[in-house]
């Protein structure tokens, strides 16, 4: 088995869907999964995800040769403090938490010199949340950013495999190079469709057709986990709010002004930026299947 035993705290859907993953291609001796709810570990294990469920994350870790963080943002930073102590010589610790900055410095400055951590995110997922909607192919095609700190080498080369392994394209980032674009391309959107829901009157949103459930889809997400995402990357989300609201401001101006040329200008603009990324990236996928 290529990552022997792997511990992963908070099998919902990112952790289910690892655990699944390597549990399909059959690239773990053991998967331990760590949950605060039994009936949750219970469907866990039913569903194959995992092969062991365990309530004290304490116990789980010490014969793990990688522990995966993958619980909601908020948590991340003190369970590692707390499983650091607890894990094994040379094994590496790894997250998959949606900002970068404020996890991988905390945790860096908590480990030991004996154990490694590799910070993480898969850019992949859903509004849904729980292991029910995990899937062992859902990280095909998508990217995985990495933002290693320090010189571990081998632990980096070991977690890059791993993501390649369940299908991700590994890109190296900065934290902060990290937590500025993703501000910009997955915070900001979901704030967005949060405020374009909010903003239309309840009673005509029974009116709304796909272009509208397409556009809002993610507003559904759980707010308490966005809460969250929003603390830790204050001030990027604040930078990429005021970059919109310039944007939308321009659009506000050109429709005050009638001045079609440029709303059309505008238009195409985003229209061959939005076709040129998405129907490219369609494309590969194609091809990979």
């Amino acid at each position: 088995m290529k990552f022997g035993t792997v511990c992963i705290i908070g099998p919902g859907l990112i952790g289910g869907s690892i655990g699944l993953g390597l549990k399909k291609r059959n690239l773990a001796k053991t998967i331990i999964g760590v949950g605060r709810r039994a009936s949750s570990l219970e469907k866990a294990i039913k569903m194959h995800a995992i092969d062991i469920g365990i309530l004290n994350d304490e116990e789980a870790v010490k014969d793990a040769d990688i522990v995966i963080l993958a619980t909601s943002v908020n948590k991340i930073i003190d369970t590692g403090k707390k499983i650091i102590p607890l894990m094994k010589s040379n094994a590496i610790l790894t997250d998959v938490g949606s900002t970068k900055n404020l996890i991988v410095r905390q945790i860096t400055n908590n480990i030991r010199e004996d154990i490694a951590f590799v910070g993480a995110h898969p850019i992949a997922g859903s509004e849904q949340r729980g292991v029910e909607f995990a899937s062992p192919d859902l990280f095909e095609g998508c990217t995985c950013i990495l933002t290693p700190l320090d010189s571990h080498t081998k632990a980096l080369e070991t977690i890059s495999f791993l993501w390649k392994l369940l299908g991700a394209k590994v890109k190296l980032l900065t934290p902060e190079q990290h937590d500025e674009i993703l501000a910009q391309v997955s915070h900001l959107p979901h704030l967005i469709a949060s405020c374009l829901i909010n903003a239309i009157k309840k009673e005509h949103l029974v009116y709304g057709a796909s272009g509208l459930r397409d556009i809002t889809r993610i507003a559904s997400g759980d707010p308490e986990l966005w809460i969250d995402i929003f603390d830790q990357n204050r001030e990027n989300v604040i930078k990429s709010i005021d970059q919109f609201m310039i944007e939308l401001a321009e659009f506000k101006k050109d429709i005050l002004n009638q001045d079609n040329t440029m709303l059309l200008e505008r238009l195409k603009k985003a229209r061959l930026l939005r076709d040129k990324v998405f129907q490219n990236n369609s494309t590969k996928q194609d091809k990979n299947k």
